[in-house]
């Protein structure tokens, strides 16, 4: 096993080096990697081996820690919740690069009422590692936008999806946010857009606008048979009646925030969604749902890179280019003529494994936001 480690890490070295003379910035978006598991323990150290020295950025797209998030300071969850993180960010420091978690529902306590302290709880855990180069954004649970410049032509934007849906209480009048309301995210949003209107821009949140799996309603016929598998993979109970109910219910009378058919969520998508009219180069990239998939729909495109830890079923659809149930994570590569190449890899026979590219040309025309 050490040895095919070993041999997988120096063949993508290898490659790094052929390629990296093309390639002005990378950055490689893991999601939904909060579990350690074999599958996890793999990729994240072989993604590790992609990092360009000089070159690269790694951000975890939230849900950084199953099943529901940092232990409290004293908990009996602290000290396990902490290797969770230290699963993520530890081989990624080693290689130099510079680390940016964003937060997901599940590091908000599963939208439980602890979500606040939780989210804080994790911030000052990576805080008291006393590493500028790993942060957790935006930070204290506040949802203000934050601009991570990577270079004179790529930016990325991240945000707080979570705080727009979490259920409980969200505001602390002892912490000092710059906002305080969805109407003045959508006002910061706007100024960074207009800001950074002439490079690429990277848009990081945990929740996707476009996807085809579960949090969008699409089940598998595993799903149907056996329901709690969704809950737990290893609830193997048939079920095929309620199984078939429960995407019903789930989409109606149980109508969840974290679903995409939820008012909430709608709301989300619509507001952001407008901040980017006429902006000719930018990318949504997003976690949440369990799996890879990029989606062109009109002229946006969405990365969805949520599986870091788990999978889930993900149905077929004109818009979605590329689609795997795999673990795995994505790069995504500025390159010399501004172009931007988008590489999925995937877990494969104890490695890991280029699978799909892409690449977009940039656009010249200027925005007039």
């Amino acid at each position: 096993m050490l040895k095919f480690l070993c041999v997988t890490l120096l063949s993508f070295l290898m490659t790094g080096v052929f390629a990296q003379d093309s390639v002005v910035n990378r950055v490689i978006f893991i999601g939904d990697a909060g579990e350690i598991n074999f599958k996890q323990e793999t990729i994240i150290p072989l993604a590790a081996a992609l990092v360009l020295k000089g070159k690269t950025t790694v951000m975890f797209l939230g849900d950084n820690i199953y099943p529901s998030g940092m232990g409290l300071p004293g908990s009996k969850e602290e000290l396990e919740t902490a290797s969770i993180l230290r699963s993520q960010y530890e081989p990624m420091r080693v290689a130099d690069a510079p680390v940016y978690f964003i937060p997901g529902n599940h590091d908000w306590d599963k939208m439980g009422k602890q979500g606040l302290a939780k989210i804080r709880a994790q911030g000052n855990f990576l805080d008291a590692q006393q590493d500028s180069l790993l942060q957790l954004v935006p930070k204290n649970g506040c949802p203000d936008p934050v601009e991570i410049p990577i270079s004179d032509h790529l930016v990325i934007i991240a945000y707080d999806s979570e705080w727009w849906l979490f259920p409980h209480e969200k505001i602390d009048t002892n912490i000092r946010c710059g906002c305080d309301s969805e109407v003045k995210v959508i006002e910061k949003l706007k100024e960074l857009v207009h800001k950074n209107k002439n490079k690429t821009i990277l848009v990081a949140s945990h929740h996707p606008f476009y996807s085809y799996g579960v949090h969008a309603g699409y089940y598998s016929w595993k799903d149907h048979i056996f329901p709690l598998t969704i809950l737990n993979k290893n609830f193997y109970l048939p079920l095929p009646v309620i199984g078939s109910l429960y995407p019903l219910m789930r989409s109606t009378v149980f109508s969840n925030p974290e679903d995409m058919n939820h008012s909430d969520y709608k709301r989300l998508k619509l507001q952001v969604n407008a901040v980017f009219e006429g902006v000719p180069n930018y990318v949504y990239i997003s976690g949440h749902d369990h799996g890879l998939q990029f989606i062109k729909k009109r002229d946006q495109y969405q990365i969805v890179s949520g599986s870091g830890a788990k999978s889930s079923s993900i149905k077929s659809n004109s818009n979605l280019l590329y689609k795997n149930s795999m673990q795995g994570f994505v790069t995504v590569d500025l390159l010399l003529d501004r172009s931007t190449q988008i590489t999925y890899y995937t877990y494969d026979n104890k490695g890991i494994k280029a699978d799909y590219a892409y690449r977009i040309p940039y656009k010249t025309e200027i925005t007039n936001k």
